[in-house]
């Protein structure tokens, strides 16, 4: 799976949690922040498409992907699945 695949998994994951908590869905790409410019998209919003996007992919994701390592920024789409993929070729799943 290459970066590209793991950003439409997370996109993916950010769509389903959005719909299932009867919100909006607008367009999001690479660059969107969820949340900083999704609207109710919070930090529980994050671990819940964290617990998705785990699901989709076939392995835990520590954390919650949707925050910086130290808990203090939000991520784009594309730093969250860079992020998902260096966790996942730390623990040889993937190259």
């Amino acid at each position: 799976m290459n970066q590209s695949n793991i950003v439409e998994q997370v996109i993916e994951a950010v769509t389903r949690v959005q719909e299932a908590s009867g919100r909006t869905v607008n367009d999001i790409g690479a660059d969107t922040r969820p949340l900083e410019d999704i609207e109710g998209f919070d930090s529980l919003s994050g671990v819940e498409a964290s617990a998705v996007l785990s699901e989709a992919l076939g392995f835990e994701i520590q954390d919650n992907a949707f925050l910086s390592q130290h808990g203090r920024g939000s991520l784009s789409v594309s730093e969250i699945a860079e992020n998902v993929q260096g966790q996942r070729r730390f623990r040889g799943q993937f190259s």
